[in-house]
């Protein structure tokens, strides 16, 4: 599992994110189950999961290294939730990769 932390301006509610590489190199695919944005102003923090559960491969699945995920509104992955004082940026965008 690979996780980024990445420091940035606020982007305003996401509803969609495009992810992909380039596939340059032997075994450069790799299997995104999900990207999970925390965005946190104040006491207020949101999370919204963009579900993936496929390869970004030319040589597994449908052989795509670009895929355009949509945010989950079913209410169980994005949701709004408050904090105490916290030691994390202002935003907060991680993305859990599972490499197979």
């Amino acid at each position: 599992m690979d996780i980024f932390f990445i420091k940035a301006v606020s982007l305003g509610d996401l509803e969609k994110v495009l992810i992909s590489h380039d596939g340059a190199g032997p075994g450069s695919g790799w299997f995104l189950d999900k990207i999970v944005i925390k965005h946190k102003e104040g006491e207020e923090a949101q999370e919204v999961v963009f579900p993936c559960n496929r390869w970004l491969d030319e040589y597994q699945d449908d052989g795509k290294t670009e895929r355009e995920l949509t945010a989950n509104k079913d209410g169980s992955s994005m949701k709004t939730f408050l904090r105490g004082k916290s030691c994390f940026p202002t935003i907060l965008f991680y993305t859990i990769i599972f490499a197979v």
